[in-house]
């Protein structure tokens, strides 16, 4: 609360010196401007491990296929993982042979973006998916990407706002101190920051197929990988400009 208190009392004090500085002009008084870069930086352990999944379902009938990827929804929604997606769409199911187009059945796409906290997890979604996969044979497949730790959004924002803060406190103690050695008043009129590093995730890349020989094998129980967690960084820089008047 004190923190908040005096962010408020700063930027009155900001909004009195720009009025001393208008009134102050017809007397000519003299003002000084400072110029000056402040940089933080703050090494961050990625929270969320990004999972991505696309499903492919074929069948003879388009409703089957509704009906299948509406059964594995079902499953994946039980688990109650944080996930985006579970847009479907539904298309005859046609390709190029010998210079002629063929239609045969119907194909369905499934995707799936989970942002997990434990790597655990992700053998529950890959589970599921494998036991309806041995179930439909052929029909079924997915794709894997690379699963990798990320800073959510939330994480991301609660750290840029204490960096800012503290730049902001860095800032106030400079303006302090050179105030005392050039015997005036010295108030920040503006700051402007420069953020580095980020939360998204990384483009879709599938390199998991569910059609490998190595996956039918290993039956609806699976042990994934677990990707290390790599630190990331988030650097902000700022320009902070100083106002310096005649104390009275």
């Amino acid at each position: 609360m004190n923190k908040i208190i005096g962010i408020i009392s700063l930027f009155i004090l900001i909004i009195g010196a720009s009025i001393v500085w208008a009134e102050d002009k017809s007397e000519e008084h003299k003002i000084t401007r400072i110029y000056i870069t402040l940089e933080e930086r703050k090494e961050i352990e990625p929270d969320k491990l990004l999972l991505k999944v696309e499903i492919t379902a074929k069948k003879q009938r388009e409703g089957e296929v509704i009906n299948l990827l509406g059964a594995i929804d079902k499953e994946i929604r039980a688990l109650k993982l944080d996930y985006k997606g579970g847009s479907y769409s539904v298309n005859k199911n046609c390709f190029l042979e010998k210079n002629k187009w063929r239609c045969i059945g119907y194909l369905g796409n499934l995707i799936y973006s989970f942002y997990l906290k434990e790597p655990r997890e992700q053998n529950q979604v890959l589970e599921i998916l494998e036991a309806f996969k041995e179930k439909e044979g052929g029909s079924l497949e997915y794709h894997v990407s690379d699963p990798t730790w990320i800073i959510s959004e939330k994480l991301y924002k609660e750290k840029e706002r204490e960096l800012k803060l503290e730049i902001l406190s860095t800032a106030v103690e400079f303006g302090k101190q050179a105030g005392e050695r050039l015997g005036r008043r010295c108030v920040i009129s503006k700051i402007d920051y420069e953020i580095r590093g980020f939360y998204f995730p990384l483009p879709y890349r599938p390199i998991l197929k569910s059609s490998g020989l190595e996956m039918e094998k290993a039956g609806p129980s699976i042990e994934a990988p677990e990707p290390k967690k790599d630190e990331k960084a988030i650097h902000i820089k700022a320009q902070v400009s100083y106002i310096c008047l005649e104390k009275n």
